[in-house]
């Protein structure tokens, strides 16, 4: 059974950390390590992660003095991975019991080097706000057109793809996946594995904002040109207006 490296960055996590740490080591498949960066965090996150680590010495605990944000952080964890495979979630978000096991499996039975799942959208009160459904089948051309997949639900195979680390950039997320998208497509499983917890006033509440990133992205790709780059921007801003009508 190969190991899974979870990468988890916190910061003020003291609310939420608990529940999230506690959806994996609920988990089916059962090798894995944790690894929490914590961009200095003020409140009791700490001493809640060490709490767990008093008991489980799967999770490791990483203190970001000087940190940068999410992506730093994530980055921070990725440089200390010992697994073969990658996943991510956040402070915030949860797993179901057998997303690491069913996406592993699917992984093998595919021959593809990533995966990812359908979704639940969650208030914070953790009441389901909506499904986000996905394809079976993820290419790096499909996520030109549309960001398939949520990061709390990806997963990778550190020997076929290496470890992708994280921009300094919006949506450094979705930039990650389509370096990954590059070298592996990617399978979905249709079941909602995860649960993704929505705040109001969050950063994705800035739409504008999200679409420059978005764009800014795709003209870094190589190979897309102005006009292909439009083309895809206008794809996405379609897709993104279909969500919310």
């Amino acid at each position: 059974m190969a190991k899974v490296s979870i990468i988890m960055p916190a910061y003020n996590a003291e609310k939420t950390i608990a529940q999230s740490i506690e959806s994996i080591q609920a988990q089916t498949y059962e090798n894995w390590e944790l690894l929490i960066s914590d961009d200095k965090s003020q409140d009791k996150t700490k001493e809640i992660i060490q709490h767990f680590m008093s008991s489980d010495n799967r999770i490791k605990y990483f203190y970001n003095s000087n940190p940068s944000g999410a992506w730093s952080a994530r980055n921070n964890s990725l440089r200390k991975v010992t697994g073969k495979y990658v996943a991510f979630l956040d402070s915030d978000d949860l797993w179901l019991p057998k997303k690491l096991e069913m996406q592993i499996a699917a992984m093998k039975e595919s021959g593809k080097a990533a995966s990812h799942t359908a979704y639940f959208r969650v208030d914070s009160q953790n009441r389901e706000l909506g499904l986000k459904s996905v394809a079976r089948t993820v290419s790096y051309q499909d996520m030109l057109r549309k960001n398939h997949i949520g990061n709390l639900t990806g997963i990778y195979d550190v020997d076929q793809v290496d470890i992708v680390f994280q921009q300094a950039i919006g949506h450094e997320d979705y930039d990650m996946w389509l370096k990954i998208l590059m070298k592996t497509d990617s399978v979905g499983i249709l079941e909602p594995m995860a649960r993704y917890r929505v705040h109001a006033g969050g950063l994705s509440a800035n739409k504008m904002q999200a679409a420059l990133w978005h764009y800014k992205i795709l003209r870094s790709q190589p190979q897309v040109g102005f006009f292909r780059s439009l083309y895809l921007f206008i794809c996405y801003f379609v897709s993104a207006v279909k969500v919310r009508i």
